[in-house]
């Protein structure tokens, strides 16, 4: 697993921090001031064969959906507004930080998980199970965070049609959550 250096996660969390500054939202900026430290360090998965097994894996991933999310809207000439691009590619995995109290990853504490199966993290056991959009929504409804219906159905539907709570929306999702989803993939 490569930790990223610390000038990366310092400069990925700026660039993140001056991003959301740019959505103008007293409620978003409160969520990082509340959560940031913990953002910083969250990674984006646990197994170090999946992208942002590290610390500060989540921001960096979170950056890179948005950046393909920009792209795919201007390839493609889709009417989606940059402030909902910004939102929804920022936010839709802030719910894999966990609860208000607690992490959802927690660093993994068998050897033979770590060498074998290259788990460096599990999910903590001590909070309840959530989907990660139902735990973005509800950080997001917690601090007051306004979303569009096109937004909400986006995060909602961020981890794809293959899940069975997802399937009913199938050939009927708005063209953000598209474009989230297709930039997801790259």
């Amino acid at each position: 697993m490569s930790q990223p250096d610390f000038e990366t996660v310092k400069s990925n969390w700026e660039t993140f921090e001056n991003l959301c500054g740019r959505l103008s939202d007293n409620n978003i900026n409160m969520l990082l001031a509340t959560l940031g430290e913990r953002l910083i360090t969250t990674p984006n998965n646990t197994h170090d064969s999946d992208t942002g097994c590290c610390a500060g894996g989540l921001i960096q991933m979170s950056l890179e959906v948005t950046s393909n999310m920009r792209k795919i809207s201007s390839t493609f000439d889709l009417d989606i507004s940059t402030s909902s691009i910004l939102k929804v590619g920022l936010l839709h995995e802030i719910g894999k930080v966990g609860t208000l109290e607690k992490n959802l990853f927690v660093e993994q504490d068998s050897d033979w998980h770590r060498e074998k199966l290259g788990q460096f993290y599990k999910y903590n056991e001590d909070i309840l199970k959530a989907t990660v959009p139902d735990r973005t929504l509800f950080l997001l409804q917690h601090f007051g965070v306004k979303l569009s219906p096109d937004e909400f159905y986006a995060i909602r539907l961020s981890q794809g049609a293959h899940h069975d709570e997802n399937r009913f929306y199938l050939n009927s999702t708005p063209s953000l959550a598209n474009c989230l989803q297709v930039a997801k993939k790259f």
